[in-house]
């Protein structure tokens, strides 16, 4: 499968507190690494979302940002009213008691530590909200995410196919070289008026043949691009295994430089090096 590590995934997502606004911005990275950038008060929760990430990703450099737009929200009392019965109660047997004038108010009973309580939101239900919230957002870029891989795919069958051309094209030349070579070393000592000693001269070309032989280099090249393709077509994390390749086939060219003497093989040798930087630099950003 490829999957691209190079996507931005955004959601404004209406909570019971207002809005959630989360940004998840994902680039090329040799391993997995997370970044959060959370509310202070929400820091707790920055495990759970980790987890999540690591469910579904495997490579990058992702970094997660959480604004929280809060609304107003009306403050709702309880009131104990059992309580507030003991202390009306209670304050009116002291004074009885005491012939005191009762001055207790009911502003005085609201005051008593733990008569009034203000009604607060359940915690565990806005981390619940959130939790489903960045579902969506993750979803959004594991998509942008496959969406980006498919195009670096299109780029990189592109450019294999044009190196198998390159690779053929090479292949088919090489009879025509070596003639060419037997020939050019025939009337070098034509012209030199230089007695050929047949034997020495066969074993002179036989010596050349073996130097600038690639026909090793040619079939691993086509091995490689085969097995690159393979990897292409299956439904697995690949940017590890075509980077390899991507060296592989890099090494194979080098190789294929340094043994052509013709003009023409060695620009096409050149291209097929130029060709493979380019695979590479896509590959980089595969998952």
């Amino acid at each position: 499968m490829t999957v691209s590590m190079t996507a931005f995934a955004s959601k404004d997502v209406l909570l019971p507190i207002g809005v959630a606004h989360w940004e998840l911005r994902s680039v090329n990275h040799r391993y997995l690494e997370l970044s959060f950038k959370l509310p202070e008060t929400l820091r707790d929760f920055e495990f759970h979302l980790r987890e999540l990430m690591r469910h579904h990703l495997s490579r990058g450099r992702i970094d997660c940002f959480l604004k929280l737009d809060t609304k107003e929200e009306k403050v709702e009392l309880n009131i104990d009213l059992q309580l507030v019965e003991q202390l009306v109660a209670a304050s009116q047997k002291i004074a009885k008691k005491f012939s005191l004038t009762s001055t207790f108010s009911p502003i005085d009973i609201l005051r008593w530590p733990s008569v009034v309580q203000t009604l607060e939101r359940d915690p565990s239900e806005l981390r619940k909200s959130l939790l489903e919230s960045f579902q969506l957002v993750l979803e959004d870029l594991i998509e942008a995410r496959k969406r980006e891989g498919l195009k670096l795919k299109s780029c990189i069958q592109e450019r294999l196919l044009k190196m198998q051309d390159k690779v053929n094209k090479i292949e088919i030349k090489l009879p025509e070289i070596q003639k060419a070579i037997q020939t050019r070393l025939y009337e070098k000592l034509t012209e030199l008026k230089i007695q050929r000693d047949q034997s020495r001269f066969e074993e002179e070309v036989v010596y050349l043949m073996q130097k600038i032989d690639v026909s090793e280099e040619l079939d691993r090249l086509k091995m490689h691009l085969v097995e690159s393709q393979r990897i292409l077509a299956e439904e697995k994390i690949m940017g590890r295994r075509l980077d390899f390749l991507m060296q592989e086939l890099n090494r194979e060219a080098n190789t294929l430089v340094s043994k052509m003497p013709d003009g023409v093989t060695v620009q096409d040798s050149i291209e097929l090096k130029v060709l493979i930087e380019e695979i590479r630099e896509q590959v980089q950003n595969l998952e």
